[in-house]
């Protein structure tokens, strides 16, 4: 069976085995700086002993008689080859020809000369060996070799303290990047988490301050977008449903009441039918308006460009609302309305003629729809230069004197099927998107839009629209 240990532990695992690899290398690494000083030590003291031996046949002294530190000797040859003496009663590190000796060899060049290796017949014992040539004579010292600390590190105890201390260090070091490299990932457990719960405790989150965390944020974000849209999507299918069921029912309950009415006279069968007619056309009026909306989502979520959805093309805004006037001009007759358009004819913008009649469209109905009869309705242009950007923008200022707007209900008037009175836009059959698609065709014109209230009643749009 496989054992999973959690990322935490592996990190600890991982950092132990580096801990422990450094800590190797540094005893390697003393081992070697012990031996070689050592080595260099013990070759100071056998070229003393060098001396001390020379100095003694100068004056005289026999070999034997020469006295030499425990644990020392020495060995006298001539330049044929031959060993003259041995301090040692029985010689196990002199081969016949001493010339196949490194040390020897190195002495008759004129230097000194040093090996470090194992004593004949004692293969466990390391003898270090320093040779010397004095005249026609050779002489080697030699001692056995014991790895030792250096002086000065055997005496100052700081030196352990010293590596003591850096260890702790090294391992706070390692405790501190190990809690470092897992606060991100226990960041994400808690993101996952959140997440497999649509979305609750994502604001309780905390993020570093990193690129880690700024990713976290991201995914949060995207995420809490995501069933924004999800929820929206929902909510919309449920209105656009609805409110499709209100002019079918209509349609199928005036169409039914013909057909099942034999004696129904020409005039309430054409009655009958022309209220299913209109029904039917408010029916398309509202599919046209999702599909305006669609369209306008599909633009903003996938960014595509403003071309590819809708041809842009130059437009003389007061001929597009003269449009749009020729379409619906008799409503405003029926109510009574005024319109004053305060528009240059030679007002000009690149952007998208059926958004922009739309918006103009939606704006009028609305005012018709909810303004009440006999208002007076206002449109105001003028020409903005756009700095540094080479361009220009149309600013707008549409006002009517009708009902107007409560104050708490200004903010969310631009939301889809959002109602201010339930029972008023049903019975004058409006479906709540008219205002929407107003401000989404601003948006798609790198434009914003307002409402406020306006003053002795009445509402006031006030949006800018630029030249694409």
């Amino acid at each position: 069976m496989k054992i999973k240990l959690k990322y935490r532990y592996r990190l600890v695992i991982y950092l132990l085995m580096l801990l422990a690899l450094l800590a190797l290398f540094f005893v390697l690494y003393s081992s070697r700086q012990s031996r070689g000083y050592s080595i260099s030590a013990l070759q100071g003291e056998l070229k003393a002993t060098i001396s001390q031996v020379l100095d003694s046949l100068s004056e005289g002294k026999d070999p034997s008689s020469i006295q030499l530190p425990d644990g020392f000797g020495f060995t006298l040859a001539d330049t044929l080859g031959n060993v003259l003496y041995d301090s040692r009663q029985r010689d196990i590190s002199i081969p016949d020809n001493i010339f196949s000796l490194s040390e020897i060899v190195t002495a008759a060049s004129g230097a000194d000369g040093s090996a470090l290796r194992s004593a004949v017949g004692e293969p466990d014992k390391e003898y270090l060996y320093y040779a010397k040539k004095s005249g026609n004579l050779f002489v080697r010292s030699y001692s056995r070799f014991r790895m030792s600390r250096p002086a000065e590190v055997g005496k100052d105890n700081n030196y352990f303290i010293l590596i003591v201390v850096l260890l702790s260090a090294l391992i706070f070091a390692f405790i501190y990047i190990l809690r470092r490299l897992y606060k991100p990932l226990k960041t994400y457990s808690e993101l996952v988490s959140a997440i497999k719960e649509d979305g609750n405790g994502l604001s309780e989150i905390d993020f570093d301050n990193d690129e880690m965390g700024e990713v976290g944020k991201e995914i949060a974000d995207t995420f809490s977008q995501l069933e924004k849209a999800k929820k929206y999507k929902q909510q919309m299918s449920h209105n656009i449903a609805h409110e499709l069921k209100t002019p079918l029912t209509g349609v199928k309950a005036y169409l039914e009441t013909i057909l099942n009415s034999d004696d129904m006279s020409a005039e309430q069968m054409r009655k009958f039918v022309g209220k299913a007619y209109s029904q039917a056309t408010r029916l398309a009026d509202l599919v046209n308006e999702v599909s305006i909306l669609n369209k306008l989502d599909e633009s903003n979520e996938l960014g595509k460009s403003d071309e590819a959805l809708y041809r842009l093309e130059e437009i003389n805004v007061r001929s597009c609302l003269e449009d749009v006037l020729e379409e619906i001009g008799y409503k405003l007759e029926d109510s009574n309305i005024s319109f004053d358009m305060r528009i240059s004819s030679r007002l000009r913008l690149r952007g998208s003629y059926n958004l922009v009649y739309s918006l103009f469209k939606n704006l009028i109905d609305n005012s018709i729809e909810h303004g009440g009869k006999g208002i007076a309705i206002t449109l105001v242009a003028g020409i903005e230069q756009v700095a540094g950007e080479g361009r220009y923008k149309i600013n707008f200022t549409y006002s009517d004197t009708g009902k107007g707007v409560p104050a708490e209900a200004l903010q969310r008037i631009f939301e889809r099927f959002y109602r201010v009175e339930e029972g008023r836009t049903r019975k004058t059959g409006g479906s709540g998107l008219g205002l929407s698609i107003v401000r989404n065709a601003v948006a798609f014109h790198k434009g914003t839009i307002t409402a406020s209230q306006k003053e002795g009643g009445g509402i006031v749009f006030k949006f800018s629209l630029y030249s694409l």
